[in-house]
């Protein structure tokens, strides 16, 4: 069980909350909450931020350099809400690139993917190299997050549904 409120993890016997106070609840989130944390566990990279601006957050920084004469950060972000009315995740995602300046001397990257108008399949994988040297090295597979994430709600019993506007999947 966690928290409604910040997503410490708390036993079937807590009263409060041990980390902000907030009262333990039989909120039919819980355990879909459980059950997706525990699945995006294997990915320690992950931040999962709970109750803050949806029922949680999920973000990674992929790359983020400065070689002197610019600068590149790669973020994943994704967000999901629970309707406990209608058993449904609404689960939201996007990968954001912003840089500045001269661009890496050398640069290599190569992405597939796959859409169907509501979600995004496939792979990217990029190494770049500034005047010190690399700067720039990641992979992200693009499904990843999504698919765990939606095999956890599901074997819960809870619909999962993907949103492409943010608002859909946060308060």
């Amino acid at each position: 069980m966690f928290c409604s409120q910040c997503g410490q993890p708390m036993t079937a016997a807590d009263s409060f909350c041990g980390r902000c106070g907030a009262k333990a609840t039989g909120d039919l989130r819980t355990p879909v909450l459980q059950a997706i944390a525990t699945a995006l566990s294997p990915l320690p990279q992950l931040e999962l931020v709970w109750g803050r601006k949806a029922d949680l957050e999920i973000s990674n920084e992929l790359a983020n350099a400065n070689w002197g004469t610019g600068k590149k950060k790669i973020e994943y972000s994704a967000c999901l809400r629970l309707d406990p009315s209608s058993q449904t995740v609404f689960f939201w995602e996007m990968i954001k690139e912003s840089g500045r300046g001269l661009m890496a001397l050398f640069s290599f990257k190569a992405e597939t993917y796959r859409t169907d108008g509501t979600t995004r399949s496939g792979t990217v994988r990029e190494k770049a190299y500034g005047p010190g040297g690399k700067v720039i090295d990641y992979e992200w597979d693009y499904s990843q997050v999504r698919q765990i994430v939606e095999a956890a709600v599901r074997a819960q019993g809870w619909r999962f549904e993907t949103v492409l506007l943010k608002g859909k999947a946060s308060y």
